[in-house]
């Protein structure tokens, strides 16, 4: 025989059959079958057998080693992004990020589990940035939040709910800075008008260039599974 196996034998089995798992190869047989039609069919299958355990081996370590399996943006850089075995972190000098999940690479899940990790790395900048911009414009907001938007970078509601696009995370900061300017602005002025831009380059002299940026890399900072 081209590979080993472990032999089950059973009266109620009325045909033959082979399982490979992790732990080896087992034969299935009914009991009385002849050794020597045996021996031959498994030798038939001694091809199918090996792709199996090859297909088995390269499985469990793609579960076992973290694997790179894109790039991601992070504040204006590319950061390699792999899934971590012990915990998620963020690697700064190394650009590189790392994501510890049981959820499977390239699912929904998977998706979810990064965004609630980028979200943190990028509340961690936003929150000092926020209170000194709201403490210089003399502007108030009740509760942030921070959430994957398909058609803005920010609001500040009238009741005092300031929310933050997840894709700012793969903005430059200075890009990140002038939204959180132009949100804190609505709390003087709501609407659009010469009054609002008038606070807005008042506080960040550099806005067009910000909302140029947002303009021409709005697909650049969206994150794919």
């Amino acid at each position: 025989m081209s590979f080993d196996y472990q032999l089950s034998i059973s009266k109620r089995r009325q045909s033959v059959a082979i399982k490979v798992t992790a732990e080896g190869v087992k034969v299935f047989a009914p009991y009385g079958i002849d050794q020597h039609w045996l021996d031959t069919w498994l030798k038939s299958k001694s091809h199918w057998v090996e792709n199996k355990k090859l297909a088995m081996s390269v499985q469990q370590q793609r579960i076992q080693t973290p694997f790179i399996s894109k790039k991601i943006q992070i504040f204006g850089e590319q950061y390699k992004f792999e899934l971590s075995p012990s915990s998620s972190y963020i690697d700064h000098d190394a650009k590189c990020i790392g994501l510890q999940t049981r959820a499977k690479p390239g699912s929904e899940g998977a998706r979810k589990a990064l965004f609630g990790y980028l979200n943190q790395v990028l509340l961690s900048y936003v929150m000092p940035v926020l209170a000194e911009y709201s403490s210089l414009m003399g502007s108030q907001y009740d509760e942030l939040k921070i959430r994957e938007y398909k058609r803005r970078w920010g609001s500040l509601s009238s009741s005092g709910t300031l929310a933050l696009n997840s894709l700012l995370i793969g903005a430059p900061k200075w890009v990140i800075d002038y939204v959180i300017v132009h949100e804190l602005a609505h709390f003087h002025v709501m609407a659009h008008n010469q009054a609002f831009w008038k606070i807005v380059a008042h506080h960040y002299p550099e806005y067009k260039n910000a909302k140029a940026y947002l303009s021409q890399n709005a697909v650049a900072l969206q994150i794919e599974k």
